[in-house]
């Protein structure tokens, strides 16, 4: 809904325009009014405004210095002056400054409201303008290396739909890569930062590493580089060129070549780090080239060989050989797809901090199900699942102060009891209880706070109807934003808070006019019109009379209940 506001120093003026664009039915609006520009200034500076209907010759602050203020404040914000004075020179400053129209009282109500739907039209063709579409791909644009490094993160950890949208996300993120060719992966790791730098600074030395080795790299291949685990650079690796080849043997000839380009060329980066960065640099790289849905299995093979043997030295380059027998094998109970699923223990404690209880489920029922179909039981693979669920548990009770709560009703001190080894359909049976039990209770304390929240809305209506009931003030009083305050509102009571407000009114004005001791006209300001005008049509619209046919007939129904 577009916000109007309207400002002139005399109030008659205010008020009858208030009142006109209360009964057009044209364009939806929230109205709001000023009688002076400071006043119209605060107003500004607490909300958003759309569009300002604007006296130009006013005491104080005249409309165009008023004007140079709003756009300050709301630079996309449509100006229409209005003036009894035809004064060029006025005219000609109005369209200088950006004002989009100029009108002289004089030329009627119907003039000022297709002034004021025209920049409402301008305003909306504006969001869906080339220019917002530009902005919003330059933002896309900022956001790209956030947005990259966790799509390259869960293609390499083996996420379904990462691999199965390949195509798509390619083309979105505008990776130079082929998502039907294949792929080579190296990693870097920093072995030492040593103890003056900050994260930031890490970061940026992250940062300059990728260009170093991406400046190298680029000679002849195409690669994306993305940093991970804090120390890390993942690089994915093609031929250079679109990808296409003549045939079988010329695509080999192609990755041995480049194979044998990067496994020479990292000794290089590893050197022009050390000289320029002060850093030294271990490596680990692929053997051979291979399709994307194998990418996760060497992304984790090249990570194992920084954990063990020569991987925990320094300034290092080892190649993965697994592939030919060369390497020590992973325990085959320890399968790719497990190690994939248990990476997402992070995203399950993600989902449960924000009551995702879909996604939860769906991630645990993986991990579970896979637990339960290893070949044979595996001890140390079982326990370390059992203690990850424990910590994502303990943490989030830990942060919101469940654990009470939660005791009362489920047995919390069996966390640290259970046997994983010998008894895991019972760990199984029971977290699954216990995060039902969280998800049950996070639901219980948003429908308790929403039920505060709405009521303490409905007291600020009932105790304010003289005053400012507009969503914007509404919004602030309660510390929402108006738009989800109106959808949640809704949501929870099937009425909608302008209904509300309407309702209250109308029963405040009912009483008022069934006690008889106040004036129509004092009534109607102590129900928040501005003039008797606007009551009447309200209330005759909402009570089917006038409020003076309302009272005779409650003073009758009275004297009949008398008799």
């Amino acid at each position: 809904m577009l916000k109007l506001l309207i400002v002139d120093n005399e109030r008659i003026i205010v008020e009858s325009l208030l009142d006109l664009f209360e009964r057009n039915e044209r364009i939806e609006l929230e109205v709001h009014g000023a009688y002076s520009s400071l006043e119209a200034l605060e107003l500004l500076r607490r909300t958003r405004i759309d569009i300002v209907l604007s006296d130009i010759r006013m005491p104080g602050m005249d409309g165009l210095e008023l004007q140079r203020e709003i756009v300050k404040e709301w630079p996309w914000c449509k100006v229409i002056f209005l003036t009894g004075y035809d004064d060029f020179e006025y005219i000609h400053q109005a369209v200088r400054n950006g004002g989009i129209d100029y009108l002289l009282k004089m030329e009627g109500n119907e003039a000022i409201v297709r002034a004021v739907e025209k920049a409402a039209a301008e305003l909306y063709e504006a969001v869906a303008s080339r220019q917002l579409l530009e902005h919003a791909k330059r933002q896309l644009q900022l956001a790209r290396p956030l947005l990259l490094q966790e799509y390259v993160m869960e293609l390499v950890q083996g996420d379904a739909d990462a691999h199965r949208r390949r195509a798509v996300r390619f083309a979105e993120l505008s990776l130079p890569l082929g998502s039907a060719d294949q792929v080579l992966l190296a990693i870097g790791r920093v072995d030492d930062w040593g103890d003056s730098l900050s994260n930031s600074d890490r970061q940026l030395l992250l940062y300059a590493i990728a260009n170093i080795a991406d400046e190298y790299f680029a000679k002849a291949s195409r690669c994306v580089s993305v940093s991970f685990e804090r120390n890390k650079l993942l690089w994915l690796i093609q031929p250079a060129g679109d990808g296409a080849a003549d045939s079988e043997l010329s695509t080999k000839a192609s990755h041995s070549q480049l194979i044998r380009f990067i496994h020479g060329t990292i000794e290089t980066v590893q050197y022009a780090c050390k000289q320029y960065l002060k850093l030294s640099l271990s490596f680990a790289a692929a053997d051979r080239m291979r399709a994307w849905e194998d990418a996760p299995e060497q992304f984790h093979a090249l990570k194992r060989l920084f954990g063990r043997g020569l991987g925990l030295g320094k300034e290092f380059i080892l190649l993965d050989k697994s592939s030919q027998g060369g390497q020590v094998q992973e325990p085959p109970i320890q399968t790719q797809a497990m190690r994939s699923q248990l990476e997402k223990l992070g995203a399950m404690s993600a989902y449960l901090e924000n009551g995702q209880r879909q996604h939860f489920e769906t991630e645990y029922a993986k991990l579970m199900d896979m637990a339960a179909s290893l070949d044979r039981p595996d001890t140390y693979l079982r326990l370390e699942i059992y203690a990850s669920l424990v910590a994502i548990f303990l943490s989030y009770m830990n942060r919101w102060g469940l654990h009470a709560e939660i005791g009362q009703t489920f047995d919390l001190g069996r966390l640290a009891s259970l046997d994983a080894d010998r008894h895991w359909h019972e760990v199984e049976a029971y977290f699954s209880s216990l995060a039902d039990r969280l998800f049950e209770q996070k639901q219980l304390d948003q429908h308790s706070s929403e039920g505060h929240l709405i009521r303490h809305v409905q007291l600020y209506v009932e105790h304010n109807l003289a005053g400012d009931l507009s969503l914007t003030r509404i919004g602030e009083v309660v510390g929402y934003n108006p738009y989800y305050l109106t959808r949640l509102y809704k949501q929870r009571t099937n009425e909608g808070l302008t209904e509300y407000i309407i309702r209250c009114r109308l029963a405040k004005a009912q009483r008022l006019l069934t006690e008889g001791q106040m004036i129509v006209q004092d009534i109607s300001r102590a129900v928040g019109f501005m003039t008797e005008q606007s009551f009447y049509r309200f209330f005759k619209k909402a009570a089917g009379c006038t409020p003076q046919e309302y009272r005779e007939r409650s003073m009758l129904s009275k004297t009949d209940n008398e008799k």
